[in-house]
This record gives C-alpha cells, sequence and structure tokens, in this order.
C-alpha cells in the first residue's frame, strides 16, 4: 500500500483520485501526537508578505510547519484531509490553526 498506510490506496476514478478506504480519526490523532512527541522546530524564517515559517523536524526531514511560534507539544490536531502525498492534519492552538503536519 502507498504512504506506508494499511488499507487503503489510492485510484483513478471518474473525477482524479479517490480513496478505497478512509482511516479512523483516533488512528489519525494517535500517530499525529506521536509524531508531536518526536519533532523539533527548525530555523524560523518570513516570507515576503511577512508570514513567519517554522518547520517542524524529526531526524532533518521537515514534516510540517508552524505559522506561529508555539510550542508543538501543546498544539492539539484538528481535522485532517488526504492529498495526493498522504494525510495532512491542522495543528491548533487556542482555537487558531497555527501549522500542519504531514502523516506519509
Amino acid at each position: 500500500m502507498p504512504f506506508g498506510v494499511p488499507g487503503w490506496k489510492w485510484k483513478v476514478g471518474r473525477f482524479g483520485y479517490v480513496m478505497e478506504k478512509e482511516s479512523n480519526y483516533e488512528e489519525i490523532k494517535t500517530k499525529a501526537r506521536d509524531l508531536l512527541e518526536k519533532v523539533s522546530k527548525g530555523a524560523a524564517w518570513k516570507c515576503r508578505c511577512g508570514t513567519l515559517h517554522v518547520p517542524l523536524l524529526i531526524e532533518g526531514e521537515i514534516i510540517g510547519e508552524l505559522w506561529e511560534d508555539v510550542d508543538p507539544k501543546e498544539v492539539e490536531i484538528g481535522a485532517y484531509w488526504y492529498g495526493r502525498w498522504g494525510t495532512k492534519v491542522q495543528l491548533v492552538k487556542d482555537g487558531r490553526v497555527v501549522g500542519f503536519l504531514w502523516l506519509a
């Protein structure tokens, strides 16, 4: 199975790529929480429009990003969505989305 997630795969449907089986939200939250325990923050930078970008790293590999300078261990897991290259999870602090995490 692609992306290391058992039980689902991409297939080409009438309107592009579709999923055959959706993962359980509790499993996604658990996996995201496990990754956040291991994550470290990379070098922060600002784009031309002034938005802060703080990469989230595990063993030198970027697995997500924060848009505010918050502690990754204090964020909550929000909504998730599937993309062509895996699952993305919102990182929420005080009711605001402050970043995202890739679950490959």
